[in-house]
């Protein structure tokens, strides 16, 4: 079963990514960033979700995965706002794929499978 780590600081969403996708895909989740590293490092992921408003940190955490572990695809989702144009095109360089929040969960689900297939 392939291993999808999905973080958000609402817990209430990320309960509801296990529930959606847990008959398919192993999930493991959680609501604090910094421990993204520690839990990158120790799993062997297939797919990385971010579920976060883009900044610098982000931004450097994208593109340290894009370096260290080119197979493991990146999805992330926030709120576009327009002072994130740059910001928002930066990112776009270093993952797999964006959603705009409010997203379809159905897209989102067929954009994983899709990513995970190859």
């Amino acid at each position: 079963m392939k291993t999808i780590l999905f973080y958000s600081a609402d817990f209430n969403l990320c309960l509801s990514l296990v529930v959606y996708l847990q008959n398919e895909f192993n999930v493991i989740t959680t609501t604090n960033f910094d421990n993204l590293d520690e839990i990158v490092n120790a799993t062997k992921l297939d797919l990385l979700f971010l579920d976060i408003d883009p900044d610098n940190k982000v931004e450097s955490f994208c593109e340290d995965m894009r370096k260290n572990y080119q197979n493991v695809p990146v999805i992330i989702t926030y709120v576009y706002k327009s002072n994130l144009k740059l910001l928002d095109s930066k990112i776009r360089k270093n993952v797999n794929s964006v959603f705009y929040k409010p997203y379809d969960l159905e897209e989102i689900s067929e954009k994983v499978t899709s990513l995970l297939a190859s």
